[in-house]
C-alpha cells in the first residue's frame, strides 16, 4: 500500500493524518491543560511575589500540566483506540470515550465536595475525580479543534488553548483578588507601601506588562514543548512496537505517563537545588564574633571551658550578644541590674543527643542558672538562631534576673532540616528532664518561673514533646508559660490541640490556659478577661507559610482556602486551590517570609518582632510600664540594625585586601537600604556606639 509510506488512515474518517503533523491530539490536550494553568498561575497567594518568582511559577505550573493532561489524553486516547479498533481514532470514539471518563470524574468530584477536616482518603479520591474531569475536558476540546489539515488543526488548538487561557484568568475575578499580606490601615502592624497597606514591611511587585509578558512566553514555550514532546513521542512508539511488539498508542501512553512523571520530578527538583543554594548553614563562627565573651555568667567564655570556635554561627552571635547590666539599668530606669545568663550547647561540642544535654545541664548548673527569678528554654530554628528579640525582652523585663538556655539539633535553614526534628524533640525532653529532676530537689519558694520559647521549626520541636498528651501533657511538667510563634503545619500536637474546630471562626481559649490564634488579630481582639486566662500562647501571622507549607497543599484544599466568606486575616481573597501550583506558591512564600528589614519590626509573614514584646510581657506574667515597653521597643530595634551592621562590616574587613573597599560599600549600601537615608563609615559608627548595648 503507497499511502502507508506517508500516512495512516484511521477508521471512522475518510481523512489521513500525516505524520509530518509535529502536534498529535494529546499534545493539544496538554496544551490546553497548560494554557488553564498558566492563567491560574498568577493568583495572589499568601505574600506578595516579585517577577522571578512569577516566572517560576508559571513556568513550573506549565509543564507539569502540560505533562498531566498529555499523559491523561494519552490513556483516553488508548481507550479510545479500542473503541474504534484503529491505532488514530475517530474524533466520535475519542468523545465518547472522555464523556465517560468526564462523567465519571465529574460525579466523583460533585459526591465528595471538599469539607474541613475531612479523611485524606476522601481528598485523594476527589482529587483524582477531579483530574479525570479536567482532562477529559481538555480532550474533548482538543477533539472538537481537529481540522481538515494538520496546519488548521494546529491554529484551532492553539486558539482553543487560548480562549481556555482567558476564560480560566477571567473566572477568578482577578480584579478582585488580594493577597493575603494586603489590609487596610487600621490594621495593627499594616505598614503602608505607596497607597497600599500590607502586613508586609516590603511589598513585590508583577506590572501587568510583566505578566503579560510572563504568560506569553511560558505559553510559546509550552507550544514548543507540544511540538517537540509530541514528535518524539511518535518516534519512540513506533520503535518500542517494532522491537518489543505491542500496539504504538499503548507504547505512546506509557511514554507520556513516563514523561509527565519526569517533567513534574524535574521541575520540583530544580526547585529544591535553587532553594537550596540559596540557603546558608550556619556552621562557621563570623569575624566579628571570633572573640570569646569574657563575661562568666555566657557558655563559651573562660570559665565555662567550652571550645568558643565550636558555637557555631548563630549560637556565636546569640552568646556574644548578651545584654550588659548597664543597658539593661538604662532601659528600664533601675538602680541595679544583674548580669543575665545565657547557655549553648551547639551541635559540634558531642557527638550524641545525650552528651549534648548533659554539657547544656552542666552549664545550667555551673552558671546558678535555676537560682535566677526566671528561666527560659529556648528551641532554636533550623540553622540553630535563637530569637534576639525574645530573648532580650526577656532580659529587660526582669532587670537581668533571668537565664536562657538552648540546644542545637542542626546548623541548616530549617527548610533543610526536616528530618532533624526528632533529634531536636529528643534531646530538648532530656533537658527538661534533668531540669524538672533539679527544681523538684529545691523548696517550692526558691524555684524560679520557668518558660517554653520556640520559633518555626523550634516551635515543633518545643511542642511535639507533648506529642499525644494533650494539653494535659504540658500542664503536668510545672512549666509556667510558653510562647511559640509560626509554628509548623506538620505539628501533630498542635493538631490535637486545635481539634475539630472551624478556620471560619475565631477560636476560644482553650484548651486549659492554652490559646490557638487563627491571626495575632484574634489574640489582639480577646475580651482582656480572656486574654488573661493565657498562659500558653501559640502566635501565627495569618499570612506566615510556615504554619500552612506541607506536602498536603500538593495534593488537597487546605482550610485555609476554603470559601472566601470563611477565611479569616491573612489568607488571599479570590483565590482558588490548584494541586501542585498552591504547594509551589506557598514554598516560595516561604522564601519570601523570611527576609525581614533589621531594624524595622512588621506583623506579617513570618515575622514577629513587633508583637513579642507585648507577647512575652503579658503572656509569662512579667509586667512593665508603658514608658518601659516603648524604651524596650526602641531598644530591640536599634540593637538589631547594630549588630546586623556590626557583623557585617567585621566581615567586610576580614576580605582579602584587593576586596575589601567592595564590601564596605556593600554594606553601607545596605544599611542606607534599611534606614531610608544616606549612610557613610561616621553614620555607621553612630548607629554600632547607639545600638550595640543601648543606653
Amino acid at each position: 500500500m503507497a499511502a502507508g509510506r506517508d500516512s495512516i488512515r484511521p477508521s471512522g474518517t475518510g481523512r489521513a493524518v500525516s505524520r509530518g503533523d509535529k502536534m498529535d491530539h494529546s499534545a493539544g490536550a496538554g496544551l490546553i491543560g497548560a494554557a488553564f494553568a498558566i492563567a491560574r498561575s498568577f493568583q495572589p497567594n499568601l505574600l506578595t511575589r516579585g517577577s522571578t518568582d512569577q516566572a517560576v511559577i508559571t513556568g513550573v505550573t506549565a509543564a507539569s500540566a502540560y505533562g498531566v493532561f498529555s499523559a491523561g489524553d494519552a490513556i483516553i486516547n488508548a481507550a479510545a483506540s479500542r473503541i474504534s479498533r484503529s491505532e488514530h481514532p475517530a474524533t466520535s470514539s475519542r468523545l465518547v470515550a472522555a464523556s465517560m471518563v468526564g462523567a465519571a470524574g465529574a460525579a466523583t468530584a460533585i459526591a465528595l465536595r471538599w469539607r474541613e477536616h475531612e479523611p485524606p482518603k476522601r481528598a485523594v479520591v476527589r482529587l483524582v475525580g477531579q483530574t479525570a474531569g479536567a482532562i477529559a475536558a481538555a480532550s474533548a476540546v482538543s477533539s472538537l479543534s481537529t481540522g481538515p489539515r494538520p496546519s488548521m488543526g494546529r491554529q484551532l488548538t492553539l486558539g482553543a488553548a487560548t480562549l481556555v487561557g482567558v476564560a480560566s484568568w477571567a473566572s477568578l475575578r482577578p480584579w478582585e483578588s488580594a493577597p493575603g499580606s494586603l489590609v487596610t490601615a487600621d490594621h495593627h502592624g499594616a505598614t503602608a507601601v505607596g497607597d497600599e497597606f500590607f502586613f508586609e514591611d516590603k511589598a513585590r511587585h508583577v506590572s501587568p506588562p510583566q505578566a503579560l509578558g510572563i504568560g506569553v512566553g511560558v505559553g510559546v514555550a509550552t507550544y514548543a514543548l507540544a511540538h517537540a514532546e509530541s514528535a518524539l513521542t511518535e518516534a519512540l512508539s513506533r520503535a518500542a512496537t517494532v522491537i518489543v511488539g505491542g500496539e504504538p498508542q499503548d507504547h505512546r501512553m506509557l511514554g507520556r505517563l513516563a514523561a509527565a512523571g519526569l517533567t513534574v520530578g524535574t521541575g520540583w527538583f530544580a526547585v529544591v537545588r535553587v532553594s537550596t543554594l540559596l540557603s546558608k548553614g550556619g556552621g562557621s563562627v563570623e569575624p566579628g564574633m571570633s572573640t570569646p565573651p569574657q563575661i562568666p555568667e555566657v557558655s563559651g567564655s573562660p570559665a565555662s571551658g567550652l571550645e568558643w570556635a565550636k558555637m557555631t554561627r548563630e549560637g556565636a552571635r546569640w552568646l556574644g550578644m548578651t545584654l550588659e547590666p548597664t543597658s539593661i539599668q538604662s532601659i528600664m530606669g533601675l538602680e541595679r541590674a544583674m548580669q543575665p545568663i545565657r547557655v549553648y550547647a551547639s551541635l559540634d561540642l558531642a557527638a550524641t543527643d545525650a552528651e549534648r544535654a548533659g554539657i547544656l545541664l552542666a552549664e545550667i548548673d555551673r552558671t546558678g542558672a535555676l537560682d535566677r527569678k526566671a528561666f527560659a528554654l529556648f528551641s532554636p530554628t533550623g540553622s540553630g538562631y535563637v530569637n534576639y528579640v525574645a530573648t532580650e525582652t526577656l532580659e529587660y523585663l526582669t532587670g537581668g534576673d533571668c537565664a536562657s538556655a538552648s540546644i542545637q539539633y542542626s546548623v541548616l535553614p530549617s527548610a533543610l532540616s526536616l528530618t532533624r526534628v526528632p533529634t531536636g524533640t529528643a534531646q530538648t525532653q532530656m533537658v527538661l528532664k534533668g531540669i524538672v529532676e533539679r527544681l523538684l530537689a529545691k523548696p517550692a519558694s526558691e524555684r524560679p518561673l520557668v518558660f517554653l520559647f520556640g520559633e518555626s521549626l523550634g516551635s515543633q520541636v518545643s511542642e511535639e514533646m507533648f506529642r499525644g498528651t494533650g494539653y494535659l501533657g504540658l500542664s503536668g511538667t510545672g512549666i509556667d508559660a510558653a510562647v511559640w510563634i509560626g509554628t509548623p503545619a506538620a505539628t501533630v500536637w498542635r493538631r490535637e490541640l486545635w481539634g475539630t474546630r472551624t478556620i471560619a471562626d475565631a477560636p476560644d481559649v482553650g484548651p486549659g490556659a492554652a490559646y490557638l490564634p487563627r491571626s495575632i488579630a484574634d489574640w489582639r481582639s480577646l475580651d482582656p478577661a480572656d486574654r488573661a486566662q493565657v498562659r500558653f500562647l501559640l502566635l501565627q501571622n495569618g499570612d506566615d507559610p510556615i504554619p500552612k507549607f506541607g506536602a498536603q497543599v500538593a495534593w488537597r484544599k487546605p482550610d485555609w482556602l476554603g470559601p472566601d466568606h470563611s477565611r479569616p486575616v491573612g489568607c488571599p481573597r479570590g483565590t482558588s486551590w490548584l494541586p501542585g501550583m498552591t504547594f509551589l506558591t506557598t514554598f516560595l512564600d516561604m522564601q519570601n517570609a523570611l527576609a525581614p528589614t533589621p531594624g524595622v519590626f512588621a506583623e506579617g509573614g513570618h515575622d514577629y518582632r513587633d508583637v513579642l514584646p507585648e507577647a512575652i510581657s503579658e503572656t509569662w506574667r512579667l509586667p512593665a510600664t508603658p514608658a518601659q515597653m516603648d524604651r524596650i521597643n526602641d531598644a530591640l530595634r536599634k540593637r538589631e540594625l547594630a549588630w546586623e551592621l556590626y557583623r557585617d562590616w567585621t566581615s567586610a574587613l576580614a576580605k582579602p585586601a584587593d576586596k575589601v573597599a567592595g564590601a564596605k560599600e556593600k554594606v553601607l549600601t545596605s544599611a542606607t537600604a534599611y534606614t531610608g537615608r544616606l549612610i557613610d563609615e561616621a553614620a555607621l559608627q553612630e548607629i554600632l556606639d547607639a545600638g550595640l548595648q543601648p543606653r
